[in-house]
């Protein structure tokens, strides 16, 4: 199957698929009924983002208990006669610092995620409301 002919396969399915959501509520209807966006899924789903989102800052919490280097920072103070053991805790320590770094930058990028996923769907069902309204208003006139 070509390109073309697989892509027009797509869209005629999809069109297949959203024409009932597509209509405008009968007159039979009252103006609460028919394509309420209370009543549509709009596929507004925050499921899979919040999920992976939790999934992150999970990994990210544990990885902070994990990151700690304490038998690096150990073996440093007990041979801190030696001139390995202050480059060892100064190592150790940037290390830290620069997990600590990151860790903070994908905390930052998991709540990014959330507020923009929750700003999307607020936006997307303003968005269908409006269009619930002005179809109301279309079936009035």
């Amino acid at each position: 199957m070509s390109f073309e002919a697989e892509w027009a396969q797509f869209k005629a399915d999809a069109v297949q698929h959203h024409a009932p959501l597509m209509r405008l509520a009968s007159t039979e209807q009252s103006a609460t009924e028919g394509l309420h966006p209370a009543g549509v899924d709009l596929g507004l789903t925050d499921g899979p983002i919040r999920t992976k989102a939790s999934e992150i800052q999970l990994a990210n919490a544990d990885a902070k208990e994990k990151s700690k280097l304490d038998d690096a920072a150990a073996a440093g103070k007990i041979h801190s006669g030696w001139a390995a053991g202050p480059a060892s805790n100064a190592c150790v320590s940037a290390w830290q610092k620069r997990l600590r770094g990151l860790s903070d930058v994908v905390e930052d990028a998991a709540a990014a995620l959330t507020k923009a996923m929750d700003k999307q769907i607020s936006d997307d069902v303003s968005v269908a409301q409006r269009l619930r309204a002005q179809a109301d208003w279309l079936e009035d006139a």
